[in-house]
């Protein structure tokens, strides 16, 4: 064989990775969405012991994933996707059963090429290369890591990583009631809808962010609607991390530029959200660095955020 024709043989990750198919989503109980229109992964392929590819299309709009100020895919709709493909993943190769429970602890993402997320005349495809480093027991409780690299157009445009918990049933109402406290049980929104702000791609119901009577411009009430199509796309028993995150980047715009987009986000997940109770969104402004973002539910911290936001 001539050294011509091993250089032009693919590698075995490059014929995997053209061997992903984009035509159809993945089955929606695997990324635990209710509706086949909010499923984006397409397709997922394992090529080492603990390496996969996975790919993703992201439509050119979406009801609640709309396009930033310069055309380009949402920052959360990344997000989205490195967290349904975690799901996935987890769910088909590593034999955990339906209906067990995910409990994200966090959740980091940094877009280093914006311009390649860049609205075309036809939906995006996109292909996660990732990492999963998992340990426990897949029946009862599974920790789990996974470092991912968004690729669009064959190059890497974007960084992230997740940390999960897998509970079984009776794990997961273990851990949920542990530390809960309904004692002071009120109303989650107590603002009226018209203190609602107005937010880079996000209008009226969309908007997540409720002033606070007596509070400085860095501080916000949760607005917590169970009915809402997008952000309770099914029913949940607690607030949605992806919730605090979006309750994250709208903050975050309010504080930063009006020309800025989000670029990195390095979120942690302390405690579940209740339902009824309500929930103070906060941003801190660092001299130097990127804009810190809390949410509290009475004395307890539910997640934590860094955000940074660039030029757009």
């Amino acid at each position: 064989m001539s050294a011509s024709t091993l250089r032009s043989t693919p590698s075995p990750v490059e014929q995997n990775r053209t061997a992903l198919t984009f035509d159809r989503t993945v089955p929606r109980q695997l990324v635990h969405r209710a509706s086949v229109a909010e499923v984006f992964l397409t397709d997922g392929t394992r090529i080492a012991a603990d390496r996969f590819l996975v790919g993703a299309q992201w439509p050119r709009r979406h009801v609640l994933y709309r396009p930033d100020r310069s055309g380009r895919h949402d920052f959360m709709l990344l997000a989205e996707t490195v967290r349904q493909a975690g799901i996935f993943l987890i769910h088909r190769f590593h034999d955990v059963p339906l209906g067990h429970h995910f409990v994200f602890r966090s959740l980091d993402l940094r877009i280093d090429d914006l311009d390649s997320l860049r609205v075309g005349a036809t939906p995006l495809g996109a292909v996660l290369d990732i990492t999963v480093t998992a340990s426990g027991d897949t029946a009862r409780r599974l920790d789990a890591r996974l470092d991912v690299t968004v690729e669009v157009d064959g190059r890497p445009c974007a960084y992230g990583s997740v940390s999960v918990v897998v509970l079984d049933a009776r794990g997961y109402d273990i851990v949920r009631r542990r530390g809960r406290d309904l004692t002071a049980a009120a109303p989650a929104d107590t603002a009226a809808p018209s203190t609602a702000p107005a937010v880079a791609g996000r209008q009226d119901a969309d908007v997540l962010l409720r002033s606070v009577d007596g509070a400085g411009p860095d501080t916000w009430l949760l607005h917590v609607d169970p009915r809402h199509p997008g952000y309770f796309e099914h029913p949940s028993d607690h607030v949605p991390g992806m919730v605090l995150l979006e309750a994250f980047r709208q903050a975050g715009h309010l504080a930063a530029a009006r020309d800025c987009v989000l670029a990195s986000l390095e979120a942690r997940f302390r405690a579940f959200g209740e339902l009824c109770r309500p929930i103070v969104i906060r941003s801190a402004a660092r001299p130097d660095g990127p804009l810190h973002l809390t949410a509290h539910q009475g004395e307890r911290t539910l997640a934590e955020a860094d955000a940074l936001f660039v030029r757009a």
